[in-house]
Parts: C-alpha cells; structure tokens; sequence
C-alpha cells in the first residue's frame, strides 16, 4: 500500500508537489500548492494553550498548502486533517530560522501552529501563504463589511428610512474585494470572484426583498388603520407602501439577479395595494351620496365630515396618482366636500335656531340657540382651515344667534 501523502511530495525536497493520492483529503477543485513533511509532530496553540500533536507508530506529520487553505495531516493514508485553516481567516505567518532547522508558523485570530519540516521548502511555502492568503484574506474582510452594510440596508427598510447608502457602501467594499483577487498572481481569482460574486447576489436578493418586505408590511398597518378608523395613519401607510412597491419594481429591472418568487409577490402586493385604495375612495364616494340624499340636516353633517375625513387624510398624506388619482382631482373632490359639508352645518345650525324661535319655553330656547352657535363655530373653524371658503360669514351668523340667546336669557332673568 503506497504512503499518499509521500507520494504528493515530490523532487527531492524542492516544494514541488502531486496532489494525485489527495483527493479524500482536497475539496473538489482544491488545488495542492506546497506540502512539507517532519517526523510526526504539530504544535498547536489554542485559546492560550499549546499542545503538541504526534502521530505515533513511526508515522509522518505533513503541511499541505492549497489554493484554498492550509492543513496539518497525521500519518501517512489520513481521511481527514488533524488541523485546517482557511487562508480567509489567516492574519500571519513567517519562518522562525534556527542554526539547526527553521520552523513554519502559520497564525488566524485565535489559533496557532507551528510546524517543524524536513522535507519542502518551508520558505517558498511560507511566501505563498502568506501573499495568497493575505488576498484571501483581504477579500473576506472585505465582504464582512459588505454583509455588514447589506444588513443595514434591510433594517434600514424595515425602520422606514432610505437605505441606499448601505449599498453604496456594500458596492465600494465589492471593489475592495475585487482588487485582491488581482493583485497577487498566484491567487485563484476564479475562485475569489465566485465568492465576491455570492454576496453581490445578497445584496440584489436583498434589496429586492427589503423593499417587497416593507410594501407588505404597510399594506398590512393600511388595512389595520382603516378597520380602527384611523383614516391619516392608513393614508400614510398606503403612500409609503406604493412608494416601497415602485421602489421594488425599480430594482428588480436593476438587479441581474431576482430572487425567485419576487415578481409574483411584487404583483400580489400591487393588486392588494390598488384594491384597498380603491375601496376607500369609493367608501368616502358612497358617504358623499349618502349625504346628498339624505333628509335630515345632522345624517348629511355625519355623512360628509365623514367623506372629508377620507379625503383630508389622502391629501395630507401626499395622494398623488395612488388608487388611482391625481393630487389635482383629490383637492377638487375635497373642496366639494367641504362645500356640502358647510352647507349642511349651515342648514342644521338654521334648523337650531328656528326651534329656539318657535318655542315658548325661555330654558328651551336658550338651548337651541348654545348648540345652534356651536354649529356655526364649526362651520367657521372649517372656512378657515380650507381655502375658497370665508369663515367670517359663519362668525357673523354666529354672533347673531349669539344676541338671540342673550336676549333670551335676559327675558328670563330680566323680566
């Protein structure tokens, strides 16, 4: 039976290598770059404390240096490493040259090894761990920091804020990585770029789904505010929602690649999204013919405030083309309300004070007069707040039941 890891050893001591008999030991496409070879002992550092591995029964040690990472074997047909460190993770390594031999140390954040060669080239290995694996290394760093910014780019969406700086920012450390698949000549950029290439798919995967993430989940505070009547907080959140909806349309034509499933979701959440803007509008629509029709004074008040109120909430959400409809048409159909809804103020205040003018009863009328000035107050208070109205008309009116009122309480008391 041939010694595998011997056999990979080839030319005398020179460094140069066969991976052949590797392949229970290499991953697919792992390409063995240097291997080096010592009696059978590996001195291992971890967590502050150093052990030292032996194979025993007269066996080997072996250093196989790869494209992809660095690994200590023990024995001579090993199925597996005794120690491997992916040249990602490596922060250094040097030769410690002695009288006698040199050592190879090989260092990542948390773990060290020493190893003692007999055979190989210990400098050559070290050269090219160290100038590969800085590579390997400065691309991961650098695609840490892109995650990092991918990350924050879904909270950002999540929180409602605009979350393009963190692509932009992903996008620079992409270049980062970039550039050391090329700077050493040596380093598999192939195999660099796979790896850059799988986060720059995060972060279009991402973006996508940020962006479907957040339309959902205002649509969803759309239905929730509409059912509990809180018509300003649905309007805002069906504005944000058609935002989020054109900000994911937008970046699925951008992005090379769409997760899967996206394009039905987008489809799903813009047909949810028309259909509750479309019932709101024709909710408000049908208070407005509810007001129109009716005979008594307070249903036609209650059915147009109501109908404003809709149409108050979508324009001051910034409506402009959602539902669909145009700012221009929303503002004419609230200044139409506000017409109906003063009209109808206006009728039940007169309504008011005719019943103060008909009775016979002082206290009585008193009454109808207060509420009849209430009315008018709210009428006056609307005329101010919207434009084409004159609330000085209702205040006039106001003050004018006003003196029927006084007049009224001073028969009472008067005499």
């Amino acid at each position: 039976m041939f010694d595998r890891v011997n056999d990979a050893i080839s030319g005398g001591g020179s460094g140069e290598v066969d991976a052949e008999h590797l392949d229970d030991l290499l991953r697919d496409g792992e390409e063995l770059q240097h291997a080096l070879a010592n009696d059978g002992t590996i001195e291992h550092t971890e967590d502050g404390r150093t052990t030292t591995i032996e194979s025993g029964g007269g066996h080997g040690a072996y250093m196989l240096v790869t494209d992809e990472r660095v690994l200590w074997v023990l024995g001579d047909q090993p199925d597996e490493p005794e120690i491997a460190f992916e040249l990602t993770r490596l922060q250094t390594s040097h030769v410690r040259k002695g009288l006698i031999n040199s050592k190879l140390e090989v260092q990542t954040y948390d773990e060290t090894v020493v190893f003692d060669p007999d055979e190989g080239d210990a400098e050559a290995a070290e050269d090219y761990i160290s100038n590969v694996g800085s590579s390997w290394a400065d691309m991961s760093s650098a695609l840490s920091q892109a995650r990092d910014a991918i990350a924050a780019y879904e909270d950002a969406c999540q929180r409602g804020e605009d979350p393009n700086q963190h692509a932009l920012a992903a996008r620079s450390q992409f270049s980062q990585a970039r550039r050391s698949a090329t700077r050493e000549d040596r380093a598999p950029e192939q195999k660099i770029r796979a790896e850059i290439r799988e986060v720059v798919a995060e972060l279009a995967h991402t973006r996508v789904t940020s962006w479907l993430d957040r339309a959902e989940a205002q649509y969803e505070d759309v239905e929730t505010a509409l059912d509990e009547g809180r018509y300003g907080d649905a309007c805002e959140a069906y504005v944000d929602a058609a935002e989020a909806v054109e900000e994911a349309s937008d970046v699925i034509d951008d992005v090379d690649d769409v997760p899967e499933g996206a394009e039905d979701r987008l489809e799903a959440i813009e047909a949810d999204l028309r259909g509750a803007g479309e019932r709101f509008l024709d909710d408000a629509a049908g208070r407005c013919e509810t007001a129109l029709d009716a005979e008594d004074a307070t249903v036609a008040v209650d059915a147009w405030e109501e109908a404003f109120d809709r149409y108050r909430a979508a324009a001051d959400a910034g409506w402009n083309g959602h539902a669909p409809v145009s700012e221009d048409a929303l503002e004419y159909q609230l200044t139409w309300v506000t017409a109906g809804l003063l009209e109808a103020m206006s009728a039940h205040a007169a309504a008011l004070e005719r019943e103060g003018d008909e009775t016979d009863d002082s206290d009585a009328a008193g009454d109808y007069y207060e509420d009849a000035e209430e009315w008018f107050e709210r009428a006056r208070d609307l005329a101010d707040e919207r434009p084409h109205h004159d609330p000085g008309d209702y205040e006039a009116e106001r003050d004018r039941v006003e003196e029927k009122r006084l007049e009224s309480a001073g028969w009472e008391f008067g005499g």
